[in-house]
């Protein structure tokens, strides 16, 4: 008798040891997120390697796929048909046009699209020769200009704002190395590239030192125009000689943009919050491989720099984070499934 309850127990306790092996199993269940990026060539594709990397490392059972891909406009489509799980390199107005269904998206507005975290506030600056004699936008009129890749938001803004000034520029689309090349080689009078705000692009470093660069912005009339269309989009002013590379260069406007990385409702909110808690807890080693990011706060400089209006309402898992640090999130950036 004494032996069958012995054999009993250890019975139960193989159950349970079982049990608790496959429950234990069930909640490390690994998660395979697809994230999408920018072109292979830019110097923003660092970022987001650097990015997947910390998501990756951190004890969270994700694992990250970087996808090359066109950008803000691309990453945004994409997100929306469930290509991308959640995507990079996304600036904050393209986001809202998309949230809303205007503009870009026109006809085409979708909800559940959401904020995750940002990466800096830019301008989508555009460089000439120095010895050009082209001094805003509107002289660049008539001549050939690359404004960067199909997809991206930069370059349909830039597209857009040509119809709107109407000051008819020769547009030519372009990957950043042909873009450079044909900039080398006399073919076009310039190129728009993003860049930090008092600092070239990295790609564009070694070309200022061939073929002096310069930077020009657009006049109050051509502002006045854009802002009349399209309200949301962000000028900066660029105070003369505030660009390290380019000490000569005058005060100029330039369009801004907040940029970071979106997700949809439809990212569970612990896979959201992983996500954030990894890029925030990584923001360190990011920054090793992608500069750009340093000084700006991931989580609360969205919600200092989106204008009313302009915003998408953030992630939930983005909001599950504010709440256990103490972060104070505005009303207008609560996504409505943390409100229920």
């Amino acid at each position: 008798m004494k032996n069958r309850r012995l054999s009993g127990l250890v019975f139960v306790l193989i159950l349970i040891l079982a049990f608790s092996v496959l429950v234990g199993n069930v909640s490390a269940q690994t998660v395979y997120l697809n994230m999408g990026s920018t072109s292979s060539t830019s110097g923003l594709y660092a970022w987001c390697v650097g990015t997947a990397s910390v998501i990756n490392k951190a004890d969270n059972n994700i694992i990250t796929t970087v996808i090359e891909s066109g950008a803000a406009l691309d990453n945004l489509r994409r997100t929306r048909e469930g290509s991308f799980d959640f995507a990079l390199c996304v600036d904050s107005a393209s986001a809202m046009q998309l949230h809303r269904g205007i503009s870009n998206f026109e006809g085409e507005a979708w909800e559940p699209i959401r904020w995750l975290f940002l990466r800096n506030a830019i301008v989508n600056r555009l460089y000439i020769r120095a010895d050009s004699g082209i001094k805003t936008f509107k002289d660049l009129g008539g001549k050939k200009f690359s404004p960067g890749i199909p997809g991206a938001s930069s370059t349909t803004n830039f597209i857009n704002f040509d119809e709107v000034i109407g000051s008819g520029i020769d547009i030519v689309p372009a990957t950043l190395g042909d873009a450079i090349n044909l900039f080398s080689q006399g073919r076009i009078v310039g190129l728009q590239k993003s860049s930090g705000l008092t600092s070239l692009d990295s790609s564009l470093i070694e070309l200022n030192l061939k073929t002096p660069l310069a930077a020009i912005g657009y006049g109050e009339d051509d502002i006045e125009k854009i802002r009349a269309e399209y309200p949301y989009i962000l000028f900066f002013e660029t105070p003369a000689g505030s660009i390290l590379e380019l000490s000569d260069n005058p005060s100029i406007m330039e369009e801004g943009q907040v940029v970071g990385a979106v997700a949809s409702s439809n990212l569970p909110e612990e896979v959201g919050y992983e996500i954030v808690k990894a890029y925030v807890e990584g923001f360190d080693e990011v920054a090793t491989a992608y500069p750009g990011i340093v000084g700006w706060d991931p989580i609360t400089d969205y919600f200092k720099l989106v204008a009313p209006g302009g915003e998408i309402p953030i992630h939930a898992g983005l909001y599950r984070y504010c709440l256990e640090n103490g972060i104070d999130v505005p009303e207008r950036f609560i996504p409505p499934e943390s409100k229920k």
